[in-house]
């Protein structure tokens, strides 16, 4: 027993060492990341008021404009990240707090299950699971540029990993769905699907709260806000004469909704998607500039990693 904790103190003070020396950050680090706060989104994400870690608070305003100190550059690293994943929570949150307020209209008739349960899968597989994989991604890329990222530790081994792990499990209920086959001849996998998707969405507004009540203060919002304007925008659409059909008009909405957030809350912080490794990374300082000439110039949106439909 004595052994088993010499050898389990001894790890641990190696890794206390370890990371006491990693702390000084190189001259790359620094100029990847004072590069990457250049690039213009980073001044436009204002959903969360400031973020708590290590008994610190931290506003976005100040990571942004003070110098990158050598022997501070980690907290602001671990900092800039903690923040990123608040406002990513805040997405995920809007998307499946719609996804319920959408299923619940649903269950008013019968008729609609066959269009809700297959237009909601098509909105997860298509949207929703890609956009989780590009902030994945883009939170793993930031991280990246820490001396002893998260990604390289379990949970809960050092810190918290806030959303990491939640974003990647939303990919799970692709093979949740997959295991029973839709048919319009069987009612009940269509009951099975649409309960599957609501309990799921269910469990991730529940899993987001207690992910981000330690780090984040959000500005004040109401939570079902993008729900809400949805639905007065088709109150408006409808009155107007439009019959436009309202599952085909709430997709289009999740549609534009998640392309802006890929714009604003990823293409625009600077992070860049290799199509061939399907992984994120954070650009050399040179491609940093670069990306944002092209972009300014040309005024084109970047392209995504979805399958938009434009008919």
């Amino acid at each position: 027993m004595f052994s088993l904790k010499l050898v389990k103190f001894s790890v641990f003070l190696s890794y206390v060492i370890l990371y006491t020396k990693a702390q000084r950050a190189t001259n790359k680090q620094i100029d990847q990341l004072d590069k990457l706060l250049l690039y213009s989104g980073w001044k436009n994400l204002n959903v969360v008021k400031f973020v708590k870690y290590n008994c610190n608070k931290y506003h976005l305003e100040n990571l942004i404009k003070t110098p990158t100190h050598r022997s501070l550059c980690m907290k602001k690293v671990r900092a800039l990240t903690v923040h990123l994943g608040c406002t990513y929570a805040k997405v995920i949150n809007n998307l499946f707090s719609s996804i319920i307020n959408g299923l619940s209209i649903c269950t008013k008739n019968k008729k609609r299950i066959y269009i809700c349960t297959e237009g909601f899968i098509k909105i997860i597989t298509l949207f929703i699971v890609p956009l989780a994989t590009l902030m994945k991604g883009a939170l793993d890329a930031l991280d990246s540029i820490h001396s002893l990222p998260w990604a390289y530790f379990k949970k809960n081994y050092y810190n918290h990993y806030i959303m990491s792990p939640l974003l990647e499990r939303i990919g799970d209920i692709l093979d949740k769905l997959n295991e029973r086959t839709l048919s319009r001849y069987d009612l009940s996998t269509y009951y099975w699907a649409f309960d599957t998707i609501y309990s799921f969405s269910k469990s991730i507004i529940k899993d987001l709260k207690n992910e981000t009540d330690s780090y984040c203060e959000f500005v004040p919002y109401n939570q079902y806000y993008l729900w809400n304007q949805w639905a007065l925008d088709y109150r408006a659409i409808y009155q107007q004469g439009d019959k436009l059909k309202f599952f085909k008009f709430i997709t289009r909405k999740f549609k534009d909704y998640i392309k802006s957030v890929i714009i604003e809350n990823y293409f625009q912080l600077g992070f860049k998607f290799d199509p061939i490794t399907e992984e994120t990374f954070v650009p050399t300082p040179e491609d940093l500039i670069i990306q944002e000439l092209e972009l300014k110039a040309t005024e084109e949106e970047p392209p995504t990693l979805l399958e938009i439909e434009t008919h």
